[in-house]
């Protein structure tokens, strides 16, 4: 690697090489020691395996060789590592990279050195939210475009494009069955994840017992939607699991109270607090910020109705 580049791309190019060629090379042995314990990337792996990696990078499409073309950094232990995939080269040689598929891989650094620790199918200087993939894919369907392999990552990220579930974690009674059951409601792979680990936090704190694991796996999907400000309704969900609409109001109370949810909750939601600018500025200025919003405030409907099968 060229010694122009700063110290901390020297650093963590390397690494992020051999990401990349484990991932090519689909070596499922190779991946888990780059990738940071515990983090976005880390779940999406150990609970769908590679698919989700694989599609976040656009290895779905015809794929050789890579280039890092721009590095970033966001304070000390952060790194983004832009990644494109070389179509060709320039009358002078340069080599040329399809701007369509550019990603960026976030690397941290914890005591064992720099890792992988998410994954976002957008260029290093504009990553693309879930909800900036709901409102692409609504144009998508209102211009009547079909669906196109580029698209791919953002129904990963939405829920529009449904992965098996490939990863070697073991889930419990309560897991497996709101896995599979926000796979039905198309949930994408980043709430999926964050609905196992809010349901693993409160089991940890709450020991529960229960005889139906259906009651705790509707009202977990059910935080999910609150979350997502969707529609799905305790009526429809309950008929799902087979449970009533009572006892998901139940549990999911149950689990706001003791996990101590909020709307913008930054551990399980999927969107940015709008207030956290306004939060951050009073803090500075030694005010208190206002209360954190409740969980289910403003809700309105999913921003796609897409399925690309």
């Amino acid at each position: 690697m060229s010694s122009h580049l700063p110290a901390y791309a020297q650093e963590t190019g390397p690494v992020a090489r051999r990401f990349l060629e484990a991932l090519k090379g689909q070596d499922e042995r190779a991946i888990p020691p780059l990738l940071m314990p515990d983090s976005e990337v880390d779940w999406a792996f150990r609970i769908f395996g590679m698919g989700p990696l694989l599609f976040l990078l656009y290895m779905h499409l015809e794929c050789d060789r890579f280039v890092l073309p721009r590095f970033g950094r966001r304070g000390s232990r952060e790194v983004l590592v832009e990644v494109g995939w070389l179509t060709g080269a320039d009358g002078d040689g340069k080599a040329i990279y399809d701007p369509r598929r550019v990603s960026t891989l976030s690397m941290q650094r914890d005591e064992e050195g720099w890792r992988v620790a998410d994954l976002n199918p957008a260029p290093l200087h504009g990553p693309i939210s879930v909800a900036r993939a709901q409102e692409l894919l609504t144009q998508v369907v209102e211009q009547g475009r079909g669906a196109e392999p580029l698209w791919f990552p953002l129904g990963v990220l939405t829920g529009a494009f449904q992965l098996k579930r490939l990863g070697h974690e073991c889930l419990d009674d309560v897991e497996s069955l709101f896995v599979n059951g926000m796979e039905v409601s198309e949930f994408g792979v980043p709430e999926v994840l964050r609905a196992v680990r809010l349901w693993r936090e409160f089991k940890e704190k709450a020991q529960p017992r229960y005889r139906r694991p259906e009651v705790y796996a509707a009202a977990v999907e059910y935080i999910m939607v609150l979350f997502g400000f969707y529609r799905d309704s305790q009526v429809e969900i309950g008929a799902r699991y087979g449970v009533s609409p009572s006892s998901i109001s139940s549990k999911w109370h149950e689990i706001e109270r003791m996990v101590g949810l909020s709307q913008f909750d930054a551990r399980y939601s999927i969107h940015q607090d709008p207030g956290a600018g306004l939060e951050a500025m009073l803090r500075q200025r030694g005010e208190e910020p206002p209360p954190p919003i409740p969980l289910g405030t403003g809700r309105g409907g999913r921003a796609y109705d897409m399925t690309i099968n």
